[in-house]
């Protein structure tokens, strides 16, 4: 099994071959990327990084965001909301 470093690392530089390596064979979802005191999804990991592939392809295998970046997400989404109301 691989490190969550690695996962990360794949996840946030788009290597969606190594990841799909890491599933095909038995690898686990949802595992958290440990940093500045709260856990990080993979999903986060790549579209922070603009790997938006990568991103389509972590939840096609079920990986799921944590609580935290939903909500944040859900707060941006409602500001872009906002802005475009304004103008």
């Amino acid at each position: 099994m691989e490190n969550i470093e690695k996962l990360w690392e794949w996840a946030c530089s788009g290597n969606t071959e190594k990841l799909r390596n890491y599933y095909e064979n038995g690898g686990s979802i949802n595992n958290r990327h440990f940093a500045f005191g709260e856990s990080h999804s993979l999903i986060m990991g790549a579209f922070r990084n603009s790997q938006f592939d990568t991103v389509e392809y972590l939840m096609s295998v079920g990986e799921e965001m944590t609580n935290k970046e939903y909500l944040d997400i859900k707060g941006e989404m409602r500001k872009q909301e906002i802005l475009h109301s304004l103008v």
